[in-house]
């Protein structure tokens, strides 16, 4: 059954992920040497670390991808899964250490991981499960059905927007609205919160060009990336630095690049450098054409989640694909918008590509769950063949 499974293999997936990680390797030492010889006395710390996030994420997209498609509906593990993400995240916001603004890192010895990253997968089979066991009861009766689940995406929207991660939260708001919107919701109604969704965010634009930064349940510095995002030039020093500088990187580097290893905005200009600005760095070092190559990969990846999910015939694989592709097309396009200043700044890095553990661990898992979904229905495919 194992040779069955190998022989199906997703390659047009996993090439893609594969060609995405190992520029990721080579643009987080290129782009955190600096940083990493400042913090750390030796340039090679990001670098080594990333390989073996890397490594265990394809040792763990192997894995899953070979486990049966069972494994991955048994209500008992999901829901045990979102209960202790939840109560850890509920412990973080009470008694968890601040990072960066953010109470949503738990560490053990000198790593650290953030439960919010692993929550997005488990929301994702957690609707699917829900979803295509209920979807004559939905077409019935959609809000009464849809009652509980609403309940636990808003639950897990909430806790991470107070850690406070808009990003995250955004993620995974488009998550939910996404598969509710699969799920056979009249097109009115999704409409209708995707109109809300967008006049909350330039509602949230207007006060803050009103009002400044003091708005309740918001922290002073994301008012700051938000004014940034308004007119960076305004603060160039201060609010916009990061966005100012990431224009700089972007703008030097043209079409072809000034060179691996030669990027001056690495050198202190960029604080995050090797995660959410490691497209800048790409782009200064490697030229505007390298950015269209990652692009091109990653967007094609994504078109291959959502290409494989709408042709299966199994729901609940169709379900998580297409809720998979979203996270991986949300997190790209604000990690992208914020770079360009096109969007706020909200500390989200580009998948496989960016510095990170959670990061990668959670998307690689998650190419191992899309592929086994697209195994299980090739090789469903195959056995129905034969009959």
């Amino acid at each position: 059954m194992i040779k069955k499974k190998l022989a199906h293999m997703d390659w047009k997936l996993l090439i893609p992920y594969f060609i995405l990680s190992g520029i990721g390797i080579l643009m987080v030492y290129s782009s955190s040497s600096y940083r990493a010889m400042t913090e750390y006395n030796n340039s090679e710390h990001f670098f080594y670390r990333q390989i073996v996030f890397a490594v265990l994420g394809m040792f763990s997209m192997f894995f899953i991808s070979l486990l049966s498609n069972r494994f991955f509906k048994r209500k008992n593990i999901i829901h045990a899964a979102l209960v202790l993400l939840f109560l850890v995240m509920f412990y973080l916001i009470v008694a968890g250490t601040s990072t960066k603004g953010a109470r949503g890192w738990i560490y053990i010895s000198s790593f650290g991981f953030q439960p919010a990253e692993f929550i997005k997968v488990v929301l994702i089979m957690y609707l699917a499960l829900f979803i295509s066991g209920n979807q004559a009861k939905i077409k019935d009766d959609f809000w009464q059905t849809i009652k509980k689940p609403g309940i636990v995406s808003l639950l897990a929207i909430a806790l991470i927007f107070i850690q406070p991660d808009l990003g995250g939260a955004a993620i995974i708001s488009f998550i939910c609205l996404v598969l509710f919107l699969h799920s056979g919701i009249p097109l009115k109604y999704g409409v209708g919160v995707l109109g809300f969704i967008m006049a909350s965010y330039f509602s949230l634009i207007a006060l803050v060009k009103a009002f400044g930064d003091s708005i309740p349940l918001f922290q002073s510095y994301q008012m700051a990336r938000i004014t940034s995002f308004i007119n960076p030039f305004a603060d160039s020093q201060n609010s916009g630095y990061q966005v100012v500088n990431s224009y700089y990187a972007l703008s030097r580097g043209g079409l072809f690049g000034v060179g691996i290893g030669e990027s001056i905005q690495k050198s202190g200009y960029l604080p995050e450098a090797h995660t959410d600005f490691i497209l800048s760095i790409i782009g200064e070092e490697l030229g505007l054409l390298a950015i269209i190559v990652v692009l091109s990969i990653f967007f094609y990846m994504v078109y291959r989640m959502f290409r494989n999910g709408l042709k299966m015939k199994d729901p609940f694989a169709q379900l998580v694909c297409i809720g998979t592709g979203t996270m991986f097309l949300i997190q790209g396009v604000i990690n992208i918008g914020g770079a360009t200043g096109v969007m706020p700044l909200t500390g989200v890095t580009f998948p496989f590509v960016s510095y990170g553990g959670s990061s990668m661990l959670v998307s690689a898992v998650s190419i191992g769950i899309v592929n086994n979904m697209y195994i299980n229905d090739q090789v469903a495919k195959e056995e129905r063949l034969k009959k």
